[in-house]
């Protein structure tokens, strides 16, 4: 089942928030089957693969309010820790078995890996909300970062602003707005900081002095 996965858990609930925070993007659309989660109906003017070896942070700032992951991957090995730096910092850790890290209470459960993690899902595409654009316009340079407005779902009620890094091949920054007539509104933005392309061993692995817990212990 589902949520019996508290790797999934941490992950959905992310992604959830992500959701909510830019539900009112496209609250106007006609077809309300259509979701953030659709493959893009047009192909990408730029790179969407992450490299085999990298960590980054991803930061999503809505208003005043600002949350953090951090993310890293070596190969089929990779980790997203939730929330750093706060009482709620959990880690998933996908290596020989997906691991999810209480950071607060030293502590960890296991279980086998998923097929969804197995398989190996692109970590920063997901993260970053490549969502299911359907027109790209250039709209120019600056160094190595070329902006781009692209439309969700074919709306007129919101665009985005997206800043792609030929440097590092992804996307660093996402501006989604909201349009109503002549007025343009910044509901939430998404940000990619601090990448590089060097990963200590260590990250993939349950620190020393962590106890192991079941996966039915309550958070």
């Amino acid at each position: 089942m589902f949520l019996s996965n508290p790797a999934k858990i941490l992950h959905a609930t992310f992604v959830l928030s992500l959701f909510f925070a830019g539900c009112t993007l496209w609250r106007r659309d006609e077809n309300p089957t259509k979701t953030f989660a659709l493959p893009s109906k047009k192909k990408f003017p730029f790179a969407t693969r992450e490299p085999e070896v990298f960590q980054a942070e991803i930061v999503i700032r809505t208003g005043d309010v600002e949350r953090q992951v951090r993310i890293a991957r070596d190969g089929q090995k990779r980790r997203i820790d939730y929330d750093p730096g706060t009482d709620n910092h959990r880690a998933v850790v996908t290596s020989d078995k997906e691991y999810v890290l209480f950071l607060k209470r030293t502590a960890y459960t296991e279980q086998a890996l998923s097929a969804e993690l197995a398989s190996g899902n692109e970590l920063a595409s997901h993260l970053l909300n490549l969502r299911d654009y359907s027109e790209f316009e250039e709209l120019g340079r600056d160094g190595s970062v070329i902006q781009f407005r692209a439309r969700i779902n074919e709306s007129t009620s919101s665009d985005v602003l997206i800043f792609f890094d030929e440097t590092i091949g992804l996307p660093v920054r996402q501006e989604f707005y909201s349009i109503d007539g002549e007025k343009r509104e910044l509901k939430y933005a998404v940000e990619l900081r601090n990448f590089r392309t060097e990963v200590d061993p260590a990250a993939f692995q349950v620190p020393a002095g962590f106890r192991r817990e079941s996966q039915n212990r309550e958070p």
